[in-house]
């Protein structure tokens, strides 16, 4: 019932912003080159940039996201910004701020570190 509650909470949020819902059921699907503004859920979600949030079951792949991502399992994005990702493992160029297992993050304050990693500008620590 409270996973009930929550999915329906996020589908008349995204339809109150006027924003987009998709669902994906593994990577390489219809939705792999496309620009989203909302959320996109899925089993493996990919998209090629997301506004919003993406959140997957094994894992989530995202060249730019302004917003969040969230897998049970693996997600992967050359570019995260505002929002964290959240994973068992992550892997990013350059991501705000991750917190898993295992953090790989090329512009992060180190390139690996287990539990969380961040941009080292988000503190001052290096040029934008």
């Amino acid at each position: 019932m409270k996973k009930t509650m929550i999915v329906l909470c996020a589908g008349l949020m995204a339809a109150a912003a006027n924003a987009d819902c998709w669902w994906s059921w593994w990577v390489g699907d219809k939705h792999a080159d496309e620009t989203l503004k909302g959320c996109q859920l899925g089993i493996a979600s990919e998209c090629k940039e997301i506004s919003g949030a993406q959140v997957s079951l094994l894992w989530g792949r995202v060249k730019h996201a302004l917003g969040c991502q969230f897998a049970f399992g693996y997600c992967n994005a050359e570019r995260m910004q505002n929002g964290p990702q959240v994973a068992v493992v992550n892997i990013a160029d350059k991501a705000a701020l991750q917190f898993g297992l295992l953090n790989f993050n090329k512009g992060g304050f180190l390139p690996f570190f287990p539990f969380f990693n961040f941009d080292k500008t988000m503190f001052g620590g290096g040029k934008k």
